[in-house]
């Protein structure tokens, strides 16, 4: 375990984890929409993903890593947190499963992620950004004490919208 609440705790993968994740999230086509990535295909995708960044060693290996989003009521892996470092700040993205959104789960999975990252020293800021067009990205982020801070245009490559390059707001941890 990485860190909790009373509805949530953040950990790395157990390989129980692979079929739902990967049922309702990242082999999702509406979970992917935003990202720069398609959806996996194959649940093997899933698997390869969670064995390389998913493991303790993951953020020394790579400057990356997946924190499961498992929620205690549901009885397992519900979304991700995706944590990269970038020089003196730690940028975190997140993803809920289709089933499990509309209930709070990620912006309480972004508190928890950033007061864990502020209160082990990870980084001394913590950082994110979405589509212009995620609405439920932008209240999730809101709610969890997100601060809007700058638009950039084109910022990356959206291969589910027809591979055009897009623009995101970026955010701040403010708690």
């Amino acid at each position: 375990m990485i860190t909790a609440s009373k509805r949530l705790v953040l950990r790395y993968y157990w390989p129980e984890d692979i079929a739902p994740i990967f049922k309702s999230y990242t082999g999702d086509l509406g979970s992917t929409k935003y990202l720069a990535r398609h959806p996996h295909t194959e649940i093997e995708q899933t698997e390869k993903m969670f064995q390389n960044l998913s493991v303790p060693e993951s953020m020394a290996l790579t400057g990356k890593c997946i924190w499961v989003v498992d929620a205690i009521r549901e009885g397992g892996a519900i979304g991700l947190i995706t944590v990269v470092k970038s020089k003196d700040s730690m940028v975190v993205h997140f993803g809920i499963g289709r089933p499990y959104r509309g209930c709070g789960y990620a912006a309480e999975a972004l508190v928890l992620t950033a007061q864990h990252l502020l209160a082990e020293d990870h980084a001394i800021r913590v950082n994110t950004f979405t589509d212009v067009e995620n609405v439920a990205a932008q209240m999730a982020l809101a709610k969890a004490g997100f601060r809007f801070t700058t638009r950039t245009k084109k910022f990356y490559q959206a291969p589910q919208l027809n591979g055009e390059y897009r623009d995101v707001f970026h955010y701040e941890f403010r708690g």
